[in-house]
């Protein structure tokens, strides 16, 4: 099978290397910026903005009183919080795990439609709720949106990309998401100061009409030129990459990519049916088994639950004014997207997707450490209320400092490149059902930290920034052992994994 795909022309500011798509020729009459790819990656990181506006918004709305007073009261206000995120993972880890057949069978554009309809739906009964069991059923119904855009997005991302931009245009995904919570948590904040149910009722108006306009926009968008030649729509796939690179279908470049794709179909094809259980066999397995590392290690490294619970963690630090937690929280919000954004364009395609990820998790744990270390020497416990909070402003300053680091951290290393690693390894035969395992995964065990956090604060308030902490540190020496994928193609990775 030939790998080689461009010869690389130094006249074009490329060096000679032996990676691919990499060393792209530009010449020929190619425009340097692929307009089109970059188009159509925006275009489809949109749901990143809807599924990361929720997570900003639902975190901040959590903390707003008339929401607490129409849905919860204090005896319960811990447990069904808890129960109401937690759900909303669970159908997430149901719609991750169904979008691998979904994308396969109906094309990852029509997934990502059947995500943004679902999602407006879940939205819907947010909006119109006036009891917990509506507002529950909304959350429902929106996790399961939310889980197959989380997949089918990725995926569709990977497969339109070529190797020397993949890691920046999947990472748009993850760059919309910040985007998003930044967004959520302002707009949290601003309607923070109404007395009536138009405070949390107007975030998620604002977030249907996003989701309903976002569904509209994707059917504009291509399908995936990988998923026509699998389908044997080969007159189509060539119209999209030569739309794509913005050549005549007649191009050189065009041809190479096809041909390749092509000849790795056919080789995938002659294997037979497909089915999960091969994502267990031979070089799959360990593609398998560090998609999945990458995927539970997310979790472990504790960002979902700092995101969810950001304004409660800023309240036991001190900041005992809803209004400010809120807008501190969105300040982390503001740094994450900056940090994202830097990892994006500067360093994801030039480090390397492995250097990132370890960098990342070393600042994350040493950030939990100090964090549990200011929580363990200087809480201080009310003996009425029960309730704690810290007194000491160095201390308070110094939660909030590293609370962002870690939070920047995160979005700069492992919130990007978990997204980005995945969908590279797998070929396009499991493609789709190894990114549904992966994320559904990821999901399930959201699932388990979202719910066990709040009541693993409640039985000790530093111990759970040192579990994260040591988390991270066994992490970022896991990652020292997996394999770099930076400037392959999707057809080399084969030859990474010995798999030809």
């Amino acid at each position: 099978m030939n790998h080689n795909l461009y010869t690389p022309e130094s006249k074009d500011g490329y060096s000679n290397d032996d990676v691919t798509e990499q060393t792209v020729n530009l010449g020929h009459g190619l425009p340097r910026f692929r307009k089109a790819v970059y188009v159509s990656a925006v275009v489809a990181a949109i749901g990143g903005f809807v599924c990361g506006y929720d997570t900003g918004a639902v975190g901040s709305i959590l903390a707003i009183e008339p929401f607490k007073e129409r849905f919860f009261t204090e005896d319960n206000y811990v447990y069904l919080q808890g129960l109401l995120l937690a759900l909303f993972l669970t159908t997430a880890t149901v719609g991750a795990f169904s979008a691998g057949y979904f994308s396969d069978r109906f094309s990852r554009k029509y997934c990502i439609i059947a995500a943004s309809f679902i999602y407006t739906v879940g939205i819907l009964l947010e909006i119109i709720g006036d009891s917990f069991g509506m507002l529950l059923a909304g959350r429902i119904v929106g996790g399961l949106g939310s889980g197959l855009m989380n997949t089918a997005i990725p995926l569709y991302h990977s497969e339109i990309a070529p190797a020397d931009i993949r890691g920046r245009l999947i990472s748009f995904f993850t760059l919309m998401s910040y985007f998003g919570q930044v967004v959520g948590y302002f707009v949290s904040f601003g309607t923070n100061h109404f007395t009536n149910d138009w405070s949390w009722r107007i975030p998620f108006i604002i977030q249907i009409i996003i989701c309903a306009l976002f569904g509209c926009l994707i059917t504009i968008l291509p399908f995936s030129p990988r998923w026509l030649i699998d389908k044997q729509r080969y007159d189509e796939a060539k119209i999209v990459l030569a739309d794509l690179y913005e050549a005549p279908i007649s191009h050189p470049i065009v041809n190479n990519v096809y041909e390749a794709i092509l000849t790795e179909l056919e080789f995938e094809r002659s294997l037979g049916d497909r089915s999960y259980l091969e994502l267990f066999q031979g070089s799959n397995l360990r593609r398998t088994m560090l998609a999945f590392f990458i995927s539970i290690g997310t979790s472990f490294t504790g960002s979902v639950a700092i995101w969810y619970y950001a304004p409660q963690i800023f309240i036991s630090a001190g900041l005992d004014d809803v209004s400010t937690s809120l807008a501190t929280t969105g300040g982390t919000g503001l740094f994450n997207l900056a940090m994202a954004a830097i990892s994006l364009f500067w360093f994801i395609d030039r480090w390397g997707r492995k250097p990132i990820f370890i960098v990342g998790a070393i600042v994350m744990g040493i950030s939990m450490f100090i964090v549990g270390v200011m929580f363990h020497v200087y809480t201080v416990v009310d003996v009425d209320t029960y309730s704690v909070t810290i007194l000491n402003p160095h201390a308070r300053n110094t939660i909030i400092a590293f609370i962002y680091i870690f939070t920047g951290a995160y979005a700069f290393s492992w919130g990007t490149v978990s997204y980005v690693y995945p969908a590279e390894i797998f070929n396009m035969r499991t493609r789709a059902k190894g990114l549904s395992l992966t994320y559904s995964l990821n999901w399930a065990f959201s699932i388990l930290f979202t719910y066990c956090v709040p009541l693993f604060i409640e039985h000790t308030v530093s111990g759970v920034y040192f579990f994260f902490g040591s988390s991270a540190i066994v992490l970022s020496i896991a990652c020292l052992f997996i394999p770099e994928t930076k400037g392959r193609t999707l057809e080399e990775m084969e030859v990474l994994f010995k798999a030809i």
